[in-house]
């Protein structure tokens, strides 16, 4: 392919070349083009349905899929990304066929004409897949995500340690209740029709294997349609209803928004951050955060008990929360999911801070652990201005990578004492 030829001539000449050190002697990598089938092998790229263009640029470090679809042109983010996106066209479909047949028609007559309701009480926000702005990435590298904090005239270290005083582990009582009572009443407005749509919504969602809080706008649409005259006409169909094997907690949180409604799943979470100490105040800023659906807002809570720490979701909180886009909602969450990765199967983390905006964690194995979730980092003036900082320095350093690193970005790195690790993800 012609992108790694260009980049291992480069990487010959930089072997040939005189070793420096300093970064404006470093050479600059530009954003390499892929071919689709190269890089996704377990999904069809084209149906009568849609069709993945055959060319996959880098765009901020992941990978953009552009796709044609009966149902529009959309740009798919990652992998991940794209296989939600081809899940979604098709559940539309199959909602749309569903609702075209005499049964869906006799069960709508009966149960009468109303505009078609959504979720209530739960924030839903755009899926990754449907986004066409640059990745969080980008930001992230240049500390705008996270903020630069100075102080005395340099970058300052914020550190926070995942230990607490035990006074601190446990709330008041009353609050919990009061919490409680608060999150019934919200409750007992809806009706027990918006109650019995609400079901049938997260019922048609678990059967596609689709988020029922995503904000596809066509897929909400079918999804509403369908569960409209589910709930008022007691409409049913046939499909096989798949498999979904929880193996992590981003499995289990999909589980339980198919399972539970929103006001439930709320109450949930609530006592979740409770127990593990987290302030009233803090937990309500993070209940009205609109940068996150109520599906990722559980599986932010559920990846914080994996950490099996009084400090984890304090800390995770007030990182959730200075987000400002979708991309960097996703950034985080991806994020989030590396330093789990780590510390179910590496080592156990005990702190986790920011350096130059960029969050890192330090383990009991005295290693500095900074996650990057791309699909594919190559260097550039972004990557190595960040990365070779004098503030990252450090005698024991790694950087996991969910996806690929470039042969000369992996190589620069290794020069400057970073071990590098990649396809963590995978």
């Amino acid at each position: 392919m012609r992108s790694l030829l260009l980049s291992f001539l480069l990487f010959c000449s930089l072997l040939c070349g005189e070793e420096g050190g300093a970064v404006d002697q470093e050479p600059v990598e530009g954003a390499p083009v892929f071919f689709a089938n190269e890089l996704v092998d377990d999904l069809p790229l084209k149906t009568e349905l849609y069709s993945v263009f055959p060319l996959v640029e880098v765009v901020g470090f992941d990978y953009e899929f552009r796709v044609n679809s009966l149902y529009g042109e959309f740009r798919a983010r990652g992998r991940d990304g794209l296989g939600e996106l081809l899940r979604e066209i098709e559940a539309i479909e199959k909602l749309n066929r569903v609702s075209q047949g005499e049964a869906f028609a006799s069960a709508l007559s009966d149960g009468f004409t109303e505009p078609v309701m959504t979720t209530y009480g739960v924030a839903r926000r755009p899926v990754r897949s449907i986004t066409g702005l640059p990745g969080g990435m980008v930001r992230y590298l240049g500390g705008k995500v996270y903020q630069v904090r100075r102080g005395s005239g340099k970058v300052m270290e914020k550190v926070k340690e995942f230990r607490t005083k035990d006074s601190e582990l446990e709330e008041e009582q009353a609050e919990v209740e009061e919490e409680k009572e608060g999150l019934g009443k919200s409750a007992g407005r809806l009706s027990r029709k918006h109650l019995g749509h609400d079901n049938a919504k997260r019922k048609w969602a678990r059967r596609l294997g689709v988020d029922p809080y995503s904000n596809n706008e066509a897929l909400q649409e079918a999804l509403g349609r369908i569960a409209w005259a589910s709930s008022l006409g007691g409409f049913a169909d046939d499909f096989v209803v798949p498999s979904h094997e929880v193996f992590s907690y981003a499995g289990k949180a999909r589980e339980l928004v198919w399972d539970r409604p929103g006001y439930q799943i709320e109450r949930e979470m609530v006592g979740m951050l409770k127990k593990d100490g987290v302030s009233k105040e803090l937990i309500q800023e993070f209940r009205d955060a609109d940068m996150f659906s109520l599906t990722e807002k559980l599986e932010l809570c559920l990846a914080f008990c994996e950490f099996e720490s009084d400090r984890a979701a304090t800390t995770g909180l007030k990182y959730a929360l200075e987000v400002e886009s979708v991309e960097d909602a996703t950034l985080f969450l991806d994020t989030v999911e590396l330093l789990i990765r780590y510390h179910n199967q590496v080592g156990r983390l005990v702190s986790v801070g920011d350096k130059r905006g960029m969050i890192y964690a330090y383990s009991i194995n005295g290693y500095e652990i900074y996650p990057f979730a791309v699909d594919y980092l190559h260097w550039t003036p972004l990557v190595y201005e960040a990365l070779l900082d004098e503030e990252l320095k450090a005698e024991r350093r790694e950087i996991w990578v969910s996806g690929t690193v470039s042969p000369i970005a992996k190589m620069r790195l290794r020069h400057h004492g970073w071990q590098v690790f990649d396809q963590v993800g995978r």
